[in-house]
């Protein structure tokens, strides 16, 4: 890390050149009607099987797997296997499980719906799954319970188990895709001694237990209905609980606390969230920009038409658009080759960047993580591609600083120097500097105004906002007033960046101002939200 002080606007538009780039359009957040709970079915009592009605559950000879019933199966992704459709890469998988019993009946979790149903698995390893009774909620548009469905009825022909255990394969009939399951253990929390902090699983199904203080850490098994243990920690927003867990790696687990009864937890300490290791594989990167010499950064306007997954065995699923391509890769430190292989040969639209996005990654040298983001740098720094996982929080597309085309930075803290305030929790402030511009949201309100160059550093103003006005967060709008204020106050700034193989990548800034009445501040932002 380095600290670089710009001595000028042209300086300082080039550094920004070589980071993230302008954030594109938001997903669709999903349908709130009826959430998913962080909960497997971790056991399920047999059903009652239906009648004979001359299906082929009823025509195979069903012969029990020990390697496949009695345990809880998440589905992780979908492969295309070379067919015209998009790889699937389930973030929740905790909401699409799968549980199949020793007399032929199954148990499947659909997002926000429960089912049951038959089936029948023979010992060359083909397998017919029928579907029965289920509920019928509408899990929202982002759901993916009409994929998941998908595998019914004879979608899938055969499965095999792979990793030890750990991996069901569900390969669909006539070369079709393929869906891949993890198996999810249950973890026998030892019994917590008499009088000491104690947390008893309250959720009907059972409960995932991960290495950190939320669902985006990794699960490490399941804890059933009333399994108890000893509570040692609670974390910052107290949402979760630490628990011991001797016969796990490291010793210790997390669970939410929502669906935990607990007792003499008044005196737990409170524990840091352990760091998240940047990973390259198993998550579906989504193409946000590209930065280079001759055009600076440019926006990807639809990130979820370009995706890639990195997975571990050294291949790639490439979503190019409306085609999918396969790919191999290696990576060995920081240097990276992506070679794309077979693909459909769907003809995208008009305005498709299909043929440029492939281009780009055949001709990347140099990964980077930084800031939960992905940056591929091309040959002879020729530019910089910017991903995010698919999925991640994006700003308002209708705030201007989603329209400039300069890079986008996210307040995190302001104030007097040495005891700045951080935003409040729930609302975002961005700037975004444009040739002669910034724009951006001050957390109700969008805003512009013009930057001047002045000496070593450039004034900003005047300011001109729109005219909400806004109750949520409490104290949002008294702290809109006051980033404006900061910011047409400006007196220098500083930018902090990385070397990366000769590749500078601009990571978080600092912008000093002085206010009317002389009282002076730093504003401090990072390039990712």
């Amino acid at each position: 890390m380095r600290k670089i002080i710009l001595l000028s606007l042209f300086a300082l538009m080039h550094l920004l050149s070589a980071c993230a780039g302008t954030d594109p359009a938001p997903t669709v957040e999903p349908a709130a009607a009826v959430p998913p709970t962080d909960i497997p079915p971790t056991t399920s009592p047999p059903t009652e099987a239906p009648p004979s009605t001359g299906s082929m559950v009823d025509e195979l000879e069903h012969t029990p797997d020990p390697n496949l019933i009695n345990i809880t199966w998440a589905w992780e992704r979908r492969d295309p296997n070379g067919n015209d459709i998009a790889p699937i890469t389930v973030t929740d998988s905790q909401n699409y499980t799968l549980l199949f019993n020793e007399d032929g009946t199954f148990a499947a979790k659909i997002d926000c719906n429960q089912a049951n149903g038959r089936y029948a698995s023979d010992s060359s390893g083909g397998i017919f799954m029928e579907l029965g009774p289920m509920t019928m909620a509408a899990c929202g548009e982002a759901s993916q319970d009409a994929a998941m469905m998908g595998i019914f009825g004879g979608a899938v022909q055969d499965y095999r188990i792979e990793e030890d255990g750990r991996v069901l394969v569900l390969n669909w009939a006539a070369g079709g895709p393929i869906d891949y399951y993890r198996n999810i253990v249950s973890v026998d929390l030892p019994a917590p001694g008499e009088g000491l902090p104690t947390g008893t699983v309250i959720a009907p199904d059972g409960i995932f237990l991960r290495t950190g203080p939320g669902t985006s850490y990794p699960t490490v098994g399941a804890a059933p209905f009333g399994d108890s243990g000893e509570i040692i920690g609670v974390s910052e927003d107290g949402q979760w609980w630490l628990a011991e867990a001797p016969n796990l790696p490291d010793g210790q687990v997390w669970v939410a606390a929502e669906f935990v009864e607990t007792a003499n937890t008044e005196n737990v300490p409170v524990v840091v969230a352990p760091t998240q290791a940047p990973a390259l594989t198993n998550i579906p990167w989504q193409w946000v920009s590209t930065t280079d010499p001759a055009q600076g950064t440019v926006a990807v306007k639809d990130p979820a038409r370009y995706v890639i997954l990195f997975k571990e065995d050294g291949t790639a699923g490439i979503q190019a658009d409306c085609n999918s391509v396969q790919a191999t890769y290696t990576a060995e430190g920081n240097n990276i080759s992506i070679t794309p292989d077979a693909s459909t040969l769907a003809a995208c639209p008009p305005d498709s960047l299909e043929s440029q996005f492939l281009a780009h990654l055949t001709n990347v040298v140099i990964f980077f993580i930084e800031g939960g983001n992905l940056y591929l740098d091309l040959q002879v720094d020729s530019g910089t591609m910017r991903f995010t996982p698919q999925g991640a929080s994006l700003p308002d597309p209708d705030a201007p600083a989603g329209e400039a085309s300069g890079s986008t930075f996210y307040l995190v803290s302001f104030g007097p120097q040495g005891t700045e305030q951080p935003v409040l929790s729930g609302s975002q402030i961005t700037a975004s500097f444009a040739g002669n511009q910034v724009t951006g949201n001050a957390g109700c309100n969008n805003y512009s105004g013009t930057l001047t160059p002045q000496n070593d550093y450039f004034a900003v103003g005047p300011l001109v906002t729109t005219r909400k006005l806004c109750n949520n967060p409490a104290g949002v709008m008294e702290q809109e007033q006051a980033y404006l204020a900061a910011l047409e106050g400006t007196s220098g700034y500083q930018w902090e960046q990385q070397l990366v193989n000769n590749t500078s990548l601009v990571t978080s800034g600092q912008i000093f101002y002085i206010l009317p009445n002389g009282n002076s501040g730093v504003m401090n932002f990072v390039s990712s939200p």
